[in-house]
């Protein structure tokens, strides 16, 4: 039904192949060619539910207007054991800002690979010699959170996501023209639920000239609305974002992608 506001429901995905933590082995040496070879291939496999991969890196340009105001890069860019569970380490690191508001902010998620859940996240933003870093385990079996050194435990939802996981969770689930979700995924639950709504397709013309469809979509919470541009295929790539900000609305632009899966920006 059009306009139609769901509950959005936990993505499901296939879990993992075994074997994965004789990765180890690989950087050690010990292995031999054939074994290594088989773990490649492994490895290769191992974000196939996903419409991303380890390797996948992502540039932005970012504009106040007309105006370039800095850079941004988005990376899937490794696997890691947390807590004993396999998880995908995605990276967003950017620098920007008005002459005089010069700003560093670098995030990091750790989300598990069997089930797309936030397992820790870093979120550091360096203005000057002004430093704020936070660092949070996230437990979603148990839902809960901690921030280091705070001693305290908060309640989290069981699927919990930080704020760069649910950037890729948007890749992964059906989006429909017309359709708002409501999703109490994020893991401070003060802010849930998400509100996400797909208002429309348009036409994006890339960094290589490429003329591609998107999905337009608005994530809202408390009363903020940031807005994204995903390629209507499988690999969603988010091509736009537009951010609000204390001095305006800050456009980021894809001007780059590279990594397995890829490929060309109008590409498969």
């Amino acid at each position: 039904m059009k306009g139609a506001t769901v509950p959005y429901p936990r993505l499901r995905t296939k879990s993992a192949a075994p074997g994965v933590s004789a990765i180890q082995g690989v950087y050690s040496g010990s292995m031999p060619v054939p074994t290594l070879l088989a773990h490649a291939a492994l490895l290769a496999q191992l974000a196939a539910p996903y419409p991303f991969a380890v390797g996948e890196t992502l540039t932005y340009d970012a504009a106040l207007g007309v105006f370039p105001v800095g850079t941004a890069t988005a990376t899937v860019s490794r696997l890691a054991q947390e807590r004993g569970k396999e998880a995908l380490v995605l990276t967003l690191t950017g620098e920007g800002g008005m002459p005089g508001i010069r700003v560093r902010y670098d995030l990091t998620s750790w989300v598990g690979t069997e089930r797309f859940a936030s397992l820790r996240f870093h979120r550091r933003t360096a203005q000057g010699s002004r430093v704020d870093e936070e660092r949070f385990q996230i437990v979603p079996d148990s839902g809960r959170y901690r921030k280091e050194g705070s001693g305290q435990d908060w309640a989290a939802p069981r699927d919990a996501l930080d704020e760069l996981a649910f950037l890729y969770y948007l890749r992964t689930i059906p989006l429909e023209v017309g359709k708002s979700y409501a999703m109490g995924r994020y893991f401070m639950t003060g802010y849930n639920p998400i509100q996400v709504r797909v208002t429309g397709r348009e036409q994006r013309t890339l960094y290589d000239g490429k003329t591609v469809p998107c999905l337009a979509v608005e994530v809202t919470s408390r009363g903020s609305t940031v807005s994204v541009r995903l390629t209507d295929d499988e690999r969603r790539l988010p091509v736009e974002l537009d951010l609000p900000l204390p001095y305006g609305s800050v456009t980021l632009a894809l001007s780059g992608a590279g990594g397995r899966g890829v490929g060309g920006a109008g590409g498969p």
